[in-house]
């Protein structure tokens, strides 16, 4: 029997904490969710970039959204590929490829999207690289 009570007085304790809450934490909620979402619109992209037959890998970043954004490529990029030393450029393309592209406008490399991996490169041919999600 005492469980029985303990239980119904439980359920009136919780009952009663909904009944008397607040309408406006719920709104609160929604208004900071709003802001949140946009934040991760702006948030950094980061991925691993590889070469079939090179040595070594190096980190590659960007703020996506934008048609061109920043790109940011480590120190190691250069030595994995030296072209790469020139690259400024993140650029998405409407048929879903992406270029690294130099400050000039030229276009180093050119990345399709993969299976396996987020990006290979279509040019150059070689080597092929590749981009992964994340470090």
């Amino acid at each position: 029997m005492k469980l029985i009570a303990s239980g119904a007085l439980v359920f009136a304790l919780v009952g009663a904490f909904g009944y008397f809450s607040d309408t406006r934490v719920g709104e609160m909620a929604a208004t900071t969710a709003e802001p949140k979402a946009a934040f991760q619109d702006e948030a950094v992209s980061e991925f691993t970039l590889t070469g079939v037959g090179l040595n070594g890998i190096c980190r590659v970043r960007h703020s996506p959204g934008l048609e061109n954004t920043r790109l940011d490529l480590d120190g190691s990029c250069a030595r994995l590929m030296p072209s790469l030393a020139d690259a400024r450029i993140w650029e998405e393309r409407e048929d879903g490829t992406v270029a690294f592209v130099s400050a000039t406008g030229e276009a180093l490399v050119e990345f399709y999207p993969g299976d396996g991996a987020a990006y290979e490169s279509l040019r150059p041919q070689t080597p092929l690289l590749s981009m992964y999600p994340g470090n």
